[in-house]
């Protein structure tokens, strides 16, 4: 089921299924991705308890192995409607006899969508209700239109942060397994123009370490797009898939497994241990933008 919160500029609808967002309307402009199952289904998946590949979809934990599918399994569950008032929507998944199969914990995952003038701000809030450490990573992954408007292409568009950055960008394999290691990217820049030949050599770009907390994807032509603040999250990665009409822009706590990793989910890199009986609040901001604003 479909829920929509607006206000005189902004209108954002989610999904209960995965409470996932369908649409991010700023002034009669579609700015999410419409999940063209052409070029990739998704829109703006939610990642948890795990981000990316796990190495064999496995990973074990107290000796005993489960199996768990890339990015997790809450894009993929019905949530409840928690709450809604003319600003936000709430969606709630707990932990139930499917989850505990594959992820050996008690929990409530609460996804908050508010409007705020011309800002979306989304948050996660993992409870644990175990009687025992819990682990977990999260993250999300909207994608844009890009471009947004008939007469512009992709490579019209740049990425700009708000700092000058020296970061790597750490190395994918064929498998989708990421490594410790990083090649150099940044040189002392700020701005990561886009085209699709990057995304040809690079299927993903992966960042940990940044100056920054903002990232604006903007338009060289119209100067329109989106500012996102991802501040809480250690993690920033950018993906596309050549020729396709959208980009990903995903703040992260967790990361794809390395090709060594030995399995435990305890030791998984980006991993959150949450104490019994705790809760964790993270997330990030979505400001969409004309040349105008």
């Amino acid at each position: 089921m479909l829920y929509t919160v607006q206000n005189d500029s902004l209108s954002v609808t989610a999904n209960d299924h995965g409470a996932e967002l369908s649409s991010l309307m700023f002034n009669d402009t579609e700015f999410l991705w419409c999940g063209d199952q052409k070029w990739w289904p998704g829109r703006a998946p939610i990642l948890f308890p795990i981000v990316g590949n796990l190495c064999g979809d496995s990973y074990t934990h107290n000796s005993r192995k489960y199996t768990m599918g890339n990015h997790g399994f809450a894009r993929r569950s019905v949530f409840g409607l928690a709450d809604k008032t003319n600003s936000a929507i709430t969606f709630s998944l707990r932990a139930d006899d499917d989850t505990r199969a594959v992820y050996p914990f008690e929990f409530e995952l609460l996804v908050t969508y508010a409007v705020d003038g011309g800002c979306l701000h989304t948050n996660f809030e993992v409870n644990n209700r175990s009687d025992k450490d819990m682990f977990f990573s999260i993250g999300g992954h909207p994608a844009f239109n890009c471009p947004l408007f008939p007469d512009e292409y992709f490579d019209d568009y740049e990425i700009v942060f708000n700092l000058l950055e020296s970061a790597g960008n750490h190395i994918v394999d064929q498998d989708g397994f990421v490594s410790d290691e990083t090649t150099p990217f940044f040189n002392n820049s700020d701005t990561l123009s886009l085209n699709y030949d990057l995304f040809q050599k690079h299927e993903t770009l992966v960042f940990s370490g940044l100056n920054s907390s903002v990232a604006t994807l903007r338009s060289r032509k119209t100067g329109a797009g989106i500012i996102m603040d991802f501040s809480d999250f250690p993690i920033f990665a950018i993906w596309t898939k050549p020729g396709a009409p959208f980009i990903c822009m995903e703040p992260c706590q967790g990361i794809n497994d390395a090709p060594e990793f030995t399995g435990d989910l305890c030791d998984k890199r980006g991993i959150v241990k949450l104490a019994p009986g705790a809760d964790y609040n993270r997330g990030y901001s979505i400001s969409p933008v004309y040349a105008d604003n």
